[in-house]
């Protein structure tokens, strides 16, 4: 009887499905507590998203693959956890931006407006407001929806590349299946 793999895909709509509630649970802590506007918060989720991909990979590897893994398998289960657990956080981002929009929204564009001014003080007020208008426009629930689908796959495929460095475990015996 042929050794059967498990399909890469299979295992990460799990574990995506388990890091896509992560990123909304943590979301909503964000907000919950008010730090959503706290530029310290991204590197959590960023090492949420790294520690769900790499701990998908290795689990991956230990489970369906006898404890042996190359960098691409190691990289495209990273990957395809990142892409299910993206879907899931853009739905829900376009959901939240739907029911909490406006006061996030506001909260958000006065931030930026702050921060312009300070990182920028000799910016004149149609500057500012051409600025804002287009920051503005760019806080819609499609827009936001969209950004956060292509930030999770670009953040997704680096933490990939970067935990199939390590991850990968080949031995000389392994008859690559894939």
């Amino acid at each position: 009887m042929e050794n059967q793999v498990h399909p890469a895909w299979k295992h990460a709509i799990t574990y995506g499905i388990y890091l896509g509630i992560a990123l909304i649970i943590l979301s909503l802590l964000f907000y919950v507590f008010d730090l959503y506007t706290a530029n310290w918060t991204s590197y959590i989720t960023y090492a949420v998203l790294l520690g769900g991909v790499v701990i998908s990979a290795i689990t991956y590897r230990d489970k369906h693959l006898g404890g042996f893994i190359t960098f691409k398998q190691s990289f495209i289960v990273g990957f395809y956890t990142a892409i299910f657990a993206g879907i899931i956080a853009a739905i829900y981002t376009a959901v939240f931006m739907s029911f909490a929009g406006e006061e996030v929204k506001a909260v958000i564009l006065k931030k930026a407006e702050e921060s312009m001014i300070e990182s920028n003080p000799e910016m004149t007020d149609e500057q500012i407001e051409m600025a804002m208008n287009w920051t503005g426009k760019m806080m819609n629930p499609v827009w936001l929806t969209v950004i956060s689908l292509l930030s999770n796959l670009f953040f997704g495929a680096i933490f990939s590349l970067l935990g199939s460095i390590f991850i990968k475990k080949e031995s000389s015996t392994i008859e690559n299946n894939q």
